[in-house]
């Protein structure tokens, strides 16, 4: 008798080939599958978010009807959630569609505004974008309405008693009108639009803390006087190092979206109207 024969009569041979059979079969019936369609189970760490977001709301815990009425609008939510799905609502819906977009930008984005900038990258964006971070000129002016059109010799007279009276209630010396008599620093677009595009251009030319004039609005003649100016400059980083450093960011986290959008459109093959469409994506 050969060695196989003797095993193949083995009684305890016989014995371990029937327990993993049985150990296979129980496996196999008592792995633990998907829960039944039927079945909402909320365990603890979702009672522990929900208690958590109506802290962080109301500033203190809920009670335990509060907590029920928590618990129970999240199983009518699963309900409806569940439903709905069932009966096809989410296809072909433009609201959920945005907003599962939203979700994927978000998620495209989080990982970019977790990395801070160094000082050596936030020099260098600043450097590249310090244009966006140019601050206007702004001047402070008083002015007096003298008409569309006025005669040099009382033109000379208004200017001559404003210099002379430099305290004086200058606003009376002049025509009425709508136009402020006192304008306080303000940039050229706010200049130009009240009083016509180029009044802030000639403006500029004039001295400070004198009468002058005549200058020529959209509405007619003024005298001026400049009482305050400051000049368009380009403010060093660490004076506006916060907003910098929040572009930066916004600029991280729109480079990661491209990617990411440009990384999954490459898996895919567009046709519009029969047509292969080009992959924008990569441009």
């Amino acid at each position: 008798m050969t060695i196989m024969s003797r095993l193949l009569r083995e009684p305890l041979l016989h014995f371990f080939i029937a327990g993993a059979g049985l150990f296979a079969v129980y496996t196999a019936v008592a792995r633990p599958g998907p829960p039944p369609a039927d079945v909402i189970s909320i365990g603890p760490e979702r009672l522990k978010q929900l208690h958590a977001a109506y802290e962080t709301v109301w500033r203190r815990g809920p009670t335990e009807a509060e907590m029920t009425g928590l618990t129970e609008d999240l199983v009518r939510e699963e309900i409806y959630y569940r439903e709905a799905l069932a009966l096809g609502l989410d296809r072909d819906d433009t609201v959920i569609r945005q907003r599962l977009r939203q979700k994927m930008e978000f998620l495209s984005e989080a990982g970019a505004e977790l990395e801070a900038p160094t000082d050596a990258e936030l020099e260098q964006w600043f450097t590249a974008n310090q244009d966006a971070y140019r601050r206007e000129p702004e001047l402070a002016l008083q002015q007096v309405f003298i008409g569309d059109a006025a005669d040099a010799d009382d033109v000379a007279r208004r200017l001559a008693a404003l210099r002379a009276a430099p305290d004086a209630d200058f606003a009376a010396m002049g025509m009425r009108t709508l136009l402020p008599a006192d304008l306080e620093l303000s940039r050229p677009q706010a200049v130009d639009g009240i009083f016509g595009r180029g009044f802030f251009g000639v403006l500029q030319a004039l001295p400070t803390d004198i009468w002058s004039g005549p200058v020529t609005s959209s509405y007619g003649l003024h005298l001026v006087r400049i009482t305050d100016s400051r000049p368009g400059r380009t403010p060093m980083l660490e004076e506006i190092r916060e907003s910098v450093a929040r572009d930066w960011d916004a600029h991280r986290a729109t480079t990661a979206r491209k990617s990411v959008f440009a990384r999954l459109r490459s898996q895919y093959r567009v046709f519009v109207d029969g047509a292969p469409a080009p992959n924008l994506a990569r441009e």
